[in-house]
């Protein structure tokens, strides 16, 4: 079942409810969504450094607490440039708030008003730039961001609908947000060609858009001029005001609040804060994946190194184990999964427990050139050792990815334990590219000694 489906199912069934349940229910999921989205801001485990990265992420969530809390019904004007957009906002809220001018695309940035106050919830009105300027990439993104922070669309028109039109109503169109087609400028259409546009726009959106939820207004309506003719010919130019005509918007508006208000910004908040955590969850996840990769990376050529410059045989492998416990201590740090005491040495002997049964004879190798480096001489010497530092590199690195999923776990091993964690991991890897890395950076580092 897809997003829209899925989404559409979860508001049938909210609208299905008694009045009596639904308030009931509207305020819990108000108050849990508020509890949590509180909780996503004080989490402690997520560290400083990825917090500033996330600054955009944790923005959405102060705005979206701040429209719970407020009791907000954000109403959002989108269209083309020069529909009339912020016309129509003015005229709802009776002055001139938003930028409008002749000049092609007026709004260039998101502007927002408060409105009225209706059954307890305070409007916030917000005007966009026009979806024509900008490329179809930025578009997208800005009707998805529109889609995501509203609870009524107001979509406007000032002719029939284009297909690039239909495609951003399609892109924007979700169950659990109210979009309202506007056909503005009707002053400037007889009354035929007003009904024809009507239909038009109702054919076309159909499915899209319930036909009640398509108005005609009148916004910013251009001055007329009366020519009279005299008995004598004589002919003069009268200009007069036509009147702002906004009522089917605004009728429409109240039904849409006075049958949904609370229902769809508590349901909208919901879906939007699970959005929210979801994003910042991703993003956690790949910068954390980024900076383990980083631990990993560097454990492994210390390793690598240190296991290639020292000359005594055996000793130089069993030494070098501390490293991986050190490895694993700064995994989990960077995990948020802090480990004590013996932990770390515990869960590094369980994984290379796991990997000698897995790769007995990389380890039977790696012994033999830690035994050959004190028998070897000059070139001969470095290449065995780099062969061995390659190996040592190549252990840890197995280490560090098997303790990476551990970590990702929340410190399990899950269903099929440690076995079989080591086993994906070692059949994910490429051995060969891994080990030519790690030995080509031990031997520049041999050589440059």
């Amino acid at each position: 079942m897809d997003l829209h489906k899925r989404w559409q199912k979860i508001w049938q069934k909210w609208r299905s409810k008694s009045n009596k349940d639904l308030k009931s229910q509207t305020k819990d999921v108000t108050n849990k969504t508020l509890d949590s989205l509180h909780e996503l801001l004080k989490d402690e485990h997520i560290p400083a450094t990825v917090r500033m990265q996330l600054n955009d992420e944790y923005q959405q969530v102060q705005q979206l607490i701040d429209k719970l809390e407020n009791q907000q019904v954000h109403i959002i004007v989108f269209g083309k440039v020069s529909s009339g957009k912020s016309s129509l906002l003015n005229a709802l809220i009776g002055r001139q708030q938003f930028s409008t001018s002749p000049i092609h695309g007026e709004t260039k940035t998101q502007q927002t008003s408060n409105w009225n106050k209706y059954q307890e919830q305070n409007m916030v009105l917000i005007d966009t730039p026009g979806t024509d300027e900008v490329a179809g990439e930025q578009r997208q993104k800005m009707a998805h961001s529109a889609a995501e922070i509203a609870d009524i669309i107001l979509f406007v028109v000032d002719g029939d609908l284009t297909q690039s039109q239909l495609l951003q109503l399609q892109q924007i169109s979700q169950p659990n947000t109210q979009i309202v087609l506007v056909l503005n400028k009707i002053d400037l259409y007889t009354d035929d060609e007003v009904m024809a546009l009507l239909t038009s726009l109702k054919q076309k959106t159909s499915g899209i858009i319930a036909p009640n939820n398509i108005v005609t207004t009148s916004a910013a309506p251009i001055a007329q001029v009366l020519i009279k003719e005299d008995s004598k010919g004589n002919q003069t130019r009268e200009k007069y005001d036509v009147d702002i005509d906004i009522k089917q918007v605004k009728e429409r508006i109240w039904k849409i609040l006075e049958n949904d208000g609370k229902t769809l910004t508590a349901l909208n908040a919901s879906i939007f804060a699970g959005e929210i955590s979801q994003k910042i969850a991703k993003k956690i996840t790949k910068l954390r994946t980024s900076a383990a990769e980083k631990v990993v990376t560097t454990y492994s050529i210390a390793k690598g190194i240190g296991v290639a410059f020292n000359p005594i045989p055996v000793a130089d492998l069993l030494i070098a184990a501390g490293l991986d416990v050190a490895m694993i201590r700064k995994l989990s740090q960077v995990y948020g999964l802090p480990i004590i005491g013996k932990e770390a040495s515990n869960l590094t002997i369980t994984i290379m427990a796991q990997l000698v049964v897995l790769m007995g004879a990389v380890w039977g190798i790696n012994l033999l050139s830690s035994a050959l480096k004190t028998v070897s001489a000059g070139l001969s010497t470095t290449i065995t050792a780099g062969a061995q530092g390659a190996l040592a590199y190549y252990a840890t690195y197995l280490v560090g990815k098997i303790a990476e999923q551990y970590f990702i776990r929340g410190k399990s091993w899950g269903e099929q334990g440690p076995k079989q964690v080591a086993k994906d991991i070692v059949k994910s890897l490429d051995k060969d590219s891994i080990l030519l890395e790690a030995r080509t950076k031990i031997l520049e580092r041999i050589k440059s000694k």
